[in-house]
């Protein structure tokens, strides 16, 4: 299996521990910064001989790779993704898969006529305890979901305060919980949020403190609340309600709750990081695109969610969901 990267920063080290961890050896290396792309792609050799690049199209026609791990920022998305799916190669993109609609949709639609495997980096979907919790919900139907996301960043994240490329910490960071809450309860149909910024200098220039509300398509209700300014513990959880059914979610390892007489109290030993690659892989070598909790097509639908949760606090508005 012959593996590429478009894009050596960030987040893209987990997933190369993960394929190391694995013993996939990694063939190629892209990144617009050169000088990162010689350092990463040395630092992979130790498995095989892996060539670095900074054009993602002169890569992918050299190397003709097997599979490709997109890992870049939210601005930096054009036709990478439509690119490598195009070419053959499967696909594992990290999140969120764009910072507009048009440009994921257009990537999604490539990956639907090349038919190859796909996968987002959701690892929430992959942790043991949104399995457990997924066996106690079964079919209860759940009529509430909420959550939070609430972390202070800093100056080792230089382009994730920056609207223009990350487009907030909605879309770019507390997108893990919108996508855990639609996985459990559907799809959305509208939001409605608000925010404040100003709270802290030099953090972000979009609203550091966000509460958005949301209707589902089954009528369910949610809400999900953001910080990028606070020090706080607990800061990833995700609740679910139904009736005689209460469930919290506290990410990584931790999930309580009530259903019926029955007091769960569980503590997983895997977050979802190393699962949800190593899942892709055999994904793609059984060519099953079943096996896959987080696909490309609804990665978009997350994605639409928190774009419409963006113009509602342009707006101050309800505003409905994208399809």
């Amino acid at each position: 299996m012959k593996i590429a990267f478009i894009g050596a920063g960030g987040i893209a080290g987990n997933y190369l521990r993960s394929l190391k961890q694995l013993q996939r050896p990694i063939a190629a290396v892209c990144d617009i910064n050169a000088e990162r792309a010689v350092t990463i792609a040395a630092e992979v050799s130790n498995m095989r001989s892996a060539t670095a690049y900074t054009d993602h199209g002169e890569m992918l026609q050299k190397e003709r790779p097997d599979v490709v791990f997109t890992c870049i920022p939210p601005g930096a998305h054009t036709t990478q993704v439509a690119d490598a799916a195009a070419s053959g190669a499967a696909l594992f993109v990290a999140k969120p898969v764009a910072q507009d609609l048009e440009t994921a949709q257009r990537a999604r639609d490539a990956i639907s006529t090349a038919g190859v495997v796909n996968q987002v980096g959701y690892m929430a979907r992959y942790s043991d305890i949104t399995d457990k919790a997924k066996a106690l919900v079964g079919a209860r139907k759940l009529a509430m979901g909420f959550g939070r996301f609430l972390a202070r960043m800093g100056a080792n994240h230089p382009w994730w305060g920056k609207y223009d490329v990350s487009r907030g910490q909605m879309v770019e960071q507390t997108t893990h919980v919108f996508d855990l809450i639609r996985y459990f309860l559907g799809d959305v149909t509208s939001v409605h949020a608000y925010g404040i910024k100003g709270v802290s200098e030099g953090i972000a220039d979009f609203e550091e403190c966000t509460v958005c509300n949301m209707q589902f398509e089954s009528g369910a209700v949610g809400n999900i609340t953001s910080t990028c300014v606070a020090r706080a513990h607990d800061n990833f959880a995700t609740e679910l309600v139904g009736d005689d059914i209460y469930l919290k979610l506290t990410h990584d390892l931790g999930l309580r709750g009530q259903v019926g007489d029955e007091t769960i109290d569980y503590t997983g030993t895997e977050a979802g990081y190393f699962r949800q690659v190593e899942q892709f892989i055999k994904a793609v070598e059984a060519n099953e695109q079943g096996v896959v909790c987080s696909s490309y097509a609804d990665a978009v639908k997350t994605l639409a969610v928190t774009l419409a949760a963006n113009r509602s606090l342009e707006t101050g508005q309800v505003e409905r969901v994208a399809k």
